[in-house]
């Protein structure tokens, strides 16, 4: 039993090595020792793994199950919830979080027994003074991810209105935002 379970893990810990985006630019010892950093949490079947609005701190990357990422609304003071996505192992979520303050956009909610690898914001320092080279490529890919995931909701949001209309938004944005921080 002990023996399969060890198995078990080496082989979606193996799973994440191989597939996941955000470490395929890592040769295959840079993202074992990557994952040395992480934390292996299991959640139950129906337990959130974070809610929406919740601080960040970090991202997981899903060894086992299925997570639901969940997006609550408040209509007249009553929570409406969507499921927003179904992810399957080895996808990775709440990748924002760990080099960037956000609060949490959606809720991640295990639909079945699950298995994660969680990354934090406090492993990336030590992965960033033990280990610069592998930190550097995987705040690389994270920055990668973050631009094509703006890409393609921007390209949506052209669909779903016009192109002036969608990149006046990401400007006013991205302008107001830095004119705020400027402020403070």
């Amino acid at each position: 039993m002990l023996k399969s379970n060890v198995l078990k893990t080496l082989r979606n810990e193996g799973r994440i090595v191989f597939k996941s985006n955000f470490l395929k630019d890592l040769s295959h010892t840079e993202a074992y020792e990557f994952i040395q950093h992480c934390h292996r949490r299991k959640f139950n079947a129906g337990e959130y793994i974070y809610h929406q609005n919740d601080p960040g701190n970090g991202m997981y990357f899903l060894e086992d199950g299925q997570v639901e990422l969940i997006v609550e609304k408040e209509n007249d003071n009553v929570n409406e919830s969507k499921s927003a996505f179904i992810l399957d192992p080895p996808e990775c979520f709440g990748n924002l979080s760990v080099s960037y303050e956000m609060r949490r956009m959606s809720s991640a909610k295990a639909l079945s027994d699950v298995q994660v690898l969680g990354f934090f914001s406090s492993d990336l320092e030590t992965l960033q003074k033990r280990y610069p080279k592998i930190a550097l490529k995987f705040l690389n890919e994270v920055n990668k991810s973050l631009a094509k995931q703006l890409q393609a909701t921007l390209m949506a949001l052209v669909q779903s209105s016009d192109i002036a209309d969608a990149y006046r938004l990401q400007f006013e944005t991205y302008y107001a935002d830095n004119d705020k921080k400027a402020f403070d």
